[in-house]
C-alpha cells in the first residue's frame, strides 16, 4: 500500500513539473545567477551567466527578466532585446511614473542590439551586433559594452567603440543598408544617460513599462514584476507613454511620444542639453518657448532657419531639418543614428504640421 502511494505521489510531481505557465516561459528555472560585483566588468559577456544554453538565443537565466518599452528609441533600424538582472532577494522600487525605477546595488540593465534578416519574418535569422550593460555599482551606474563575434558564440568587451556594417529588410519591405553602425565608446554613454551630472537609466520608467509582457500579451508587465516580488511601491494606477508606431494615434500624441523616446533623454531638465532650454519629454508640463515653438536655438546655426519649431511649417523647423541630416554637427540625435528614420520623419512632419 505504501509503495502505491509513493508511486502516485511521484507521478503527480512529474505531471506538475511538465506543465507550462507564463512564469515558466518568462523566468526559466535553473540555478540562480550569482555575479561577484567586485569582478565586474568581465572580459567576456558569457562570464556574467545572463543566458542559458546557446548564447545567441538569449534565453534568460534565473534572476534575469526580459522587458520591453511602450516607445523604444530608433537606432539605425536595429532591433533590441532588453533584460534586467537582479541579485537574489532584491527588488526595484517605484519613484514616480516618469522617473526611472530605483535599482538595488548589483542590478544590471542589459540591452542587446541586433539585425534581423527580414523584420517581417524573424524566423529567417538575425545577427547580434552588441550588448550594452548598465551596472549599478556601490555608488554609481557604470556602462560597459560588448561586441559579438561573427560566429555569434561570444561577445567581448569593447572600451573604445567601433563601427560595423549591416543590412535588414524593414517592416515595409524596403532594404536598409547601414554602412557605419556605431558601437559607442563607453565614455559616450554618459551623453544620453546623464541626469543632473550622474549616470542614470533611461528606458525603465513605469510609464514606459506599462504594457504587456514579452511572452504574454494578456499580462501587464508591471503587474507581473509586482507579483514576482521584484517591484514594489506601484500605485493603483499609473500613466502610459503611448507607442508612437501606432498610426491610429492623433498626430500630436504620436509626435510627443516619438520625441520622448528619441530626443528627451538629452532634452529634459537636468539632461545633457539642459542649457539649451528645449524640453520635449512627455511629462514636461510647460508651454511655449521651452517646447521649441518659436524658440531660437542657443548653440546651433542652420542657414535659412530661425526657430526650432515653426507651428504648421515643418520645412521651416530646425527640429525636422536636423532629423534629416546624417553627419555631425547637424545630425540629431548625435549618437546611434547614421541613416534617417523614415517613419520618424513622417511622424514629426505631421506633428509640426498640426501644431497651432
Amino acid at each position: 500500500m505504501k509503495k502505491r502511494i509513493f508511486v502516485f505521489i511521484l507521478f503527480s510531481i512529474m505531471l506538475l513539473s511538465n506543465s507550462c505557465s507564463i512564469e515558466d516561459k518568462y523566468a526559466p528555472i535553473n540555478e540562480y545567477t550569482d555575479i561577484d560585483l567586485s569582478q565586474v566588468p568581465f572580459r567576456n559577456l558569457s562570464d556574467y551567466g545572463f543566458f542559458t544554453g546557446d548564447m545567441k538565443a538569449l534565453n534568460p537565466a534565473q534572476g534575469v527578466y526580459p522587458y520591453s518599452l511602450t516607445s523604444p528609441s530608433f537606432a539605425d533600424y536595429s532591433a533590441k532585446e532588453r533584460f534586467i538582472y537582479l541579485p537574489e532577494g532584491t527588488y526595484m522600487e517605484y519613484q514616480g511614473d516618469f522617473n526611472a525605477l530605483q535599482f538595488p546595488i548589483g542590478a544590471i540593465i542589459i540591452k542587446n542590439f541586433m539585425y534581423y534578416n527580414d523584420n517581417r519574418d524573424k524566423s529567417l535569422g538575425r545577427n547580434i551586433i552588441e550588448t550594452r550593460l548598465l551596472v549599478r555599482k556601490e555608488t554609481k551606474w557604470k556602462p560597459f559594452s560588448y561586441k559579438w563575434n561573427d560566429e555569434q558564440t561570444e561577445a567581448n568587451r569593447l572600451i573604445v567603440g567601433g563601427t560595423v556594417s549591416a543590412s535588414t529588410i524593414a517592416q515595409d519591405g524596403s532594404l536598409k543598408e547601414i554602412s557605419k553602425y556605431v558601437i559607442p565608446r563607453e565614455l559616450d554613454c554618459r551623453t544620453c544617460h546623464n541626469l543632473n551630472e550622474e549616470m542614470s537609466p533611461i528606458g525603465p520608467k513605469p510609464a514606459n513599462l506599462n504594457r504587456s509582457t514579452v511572452d504574454d500579451l494578456s499580462l501587464n508587465q508591471i503587474d507581473y514584476f509586482t507579483e514576482e516580488g521584484i517591484l514594489s511601491g506601484i500605485p493603483s494606477s499609473i500613466s502610459q507613454i503611448p507607442d508612437y508606431s501606432d498610426s491610429s494615434l492623433d498626430p500630436i500624441t504620436r509626435g510627443k511620444a516619438y520625441l520622448d523616446a528619441n530626443c528627451a533623454y538629452c532634452h529634459r531638465q537636468g539632461g545633457t542639453a539642459n542649457a539649451n532650454g528645449l524640453y520635449i519629454n512627455w511629462d514636461y508640463e510647460g508651454e511655449g518657448i521651452h517646447t521649441g515653438i518659436f524658440k531660437i536655438p542657443t548653440n546651433f546655426n542652420a542657414p535659412g532657419f530661425q526657430y526650432d519649431i515653426v507651428p504648421g511649417s515643418p520645412d521651416e523647423s530646425i527640429l525636422l531639418y536636423r532629423m534629416t541630416q546624417t553627419e555631425a554637427p547637424a545630425v540629431m540625435p548625435q549618437l546611434s543614428r547614421s541613416i534617417n528614420d523614415d517613419i520618424g520623419l513622417e511622424i514629426i512632419r505631421e506633428y509640426i504640421s498640426n501644431l497651432e
